[in-house]
């Protein structure tokens, strides 16, 4: 039976099953009886579907490796789950995929092993230009979606962590202890990710119309130190006024990062508090 090429740990099996008990809420609010549309990186063993497979409809499968491609198209029949499913091929990087396909999901199960801010050679980061993309299509159509991203921690690119930092306290002028609070977030690759990536989609949902829910946010061990987000993203039909958005950005800055060893999680870092004007 071919394996994931990246080991499979009970850090990974807890945080799939926490993914799985927001995703039956989030399909159960949604009203989305038959499932939810599921577009991402399943690798070979499909361990993400095989976990939440009462909660997904169909499922889009996305892999830039030839061989991995090909390995997941044998296992997929081995398995016979009974959901329909779309490889898509060629090929496909998946920051191209959600940037330029014109389809809508309901779920995005994403790896970004190079990282999130992190420049490359043809210019500024490529996964902020996929994110994008991605969130107005889903506000053009209406449509609210769960996204579910996983970063190395050894990611690189730290001026442009710290360029975005910069930007934090005009976001929250005039609330209290925001100089601290991101300070404190500097200090670690980890803790950067942990402000950056929540402020991006938060303030990119809301440009876009949705209210964006983050859940904890979670680093752990596997091949290597990676943090894991989980995101719902609702969208409303009317404007929302400033002030929400604010009080989600304070509230976001504001969470601890746990650490998740095995099962347990603890509390990897708790930053100063950001308070009301």
């Amino acid at each position: 039976m071919p394996k994931n090429r990246f080991p499979d740990t009970l850090s990974k099996r807890e945080l799939r099953r926490r993914d799985g008990r927001s995703l039956a809420t989030f399909k159960s609010q949604q009203e989305l009886p038959l499932g939810l549309e599921y577009c991402g990186l399943p690798s070979v063993e499909f361990l993400d579907i095989r976990e939440w497979q009462d909660r997904i409809r169909s499922v889009c499968a996305v892999e830039l490796d030839p061989d991995v491609l090909w390995d997941m198209r044998i296992e997929w029949d081995r398995l016979g789950l009974n959901i329909p499913i779309r490889f898509v091929d060629p090929p496909t990087d998946i920051i191209d995929f959600i940037h330029k396909t014109d389809e809508c999901y309901d779920l995005y199960n994403l790896d970004f092993y190079g990282g999130f801010l992190h420049p490359n050679q043809q210019g500024p980061a490529r996964c902020i230009e996929g994110l994008r993309s991605m969130i107005a299509r889903q506000s053009a159509k209406n449509r609210s979606f769960v996204l579910i991203c996983t970063f190395n921690v050894r990611d690189k690119g730290f001026s442009e962590y710290m360029e975005y930092i910069d930007k934090v306290p005009q976001a929250l002028a005039g609330w209290r202890n925001v100089e601290e609070c991101c300070r404190e977030h500097t200090k670690k690759q980890a803790t950067r990710l942990k402000l950056c990536f929540p402020f991006f989609c938060c303030q990119t949902g809301f440009s876009n119309g949705f209210v964006v829910r983050f859940a904890d946010t979670i680093v752990y061990r596997s091949s290597a130190t990676l943090i894991h987000f989980y995101a719902e993203f609702i969208y409303q039909s009317r404007s929302l006024p400033p002030l929400i958005e604010t009080e989600r950005l304070a509230d976001l800055a504001n969470r601890p990062l746990l650490r998740l060893d095995g099962m347990i999680p603890r509390v990897d870092m708790t930053p100063p508090g950001i308070v009301p004007p």
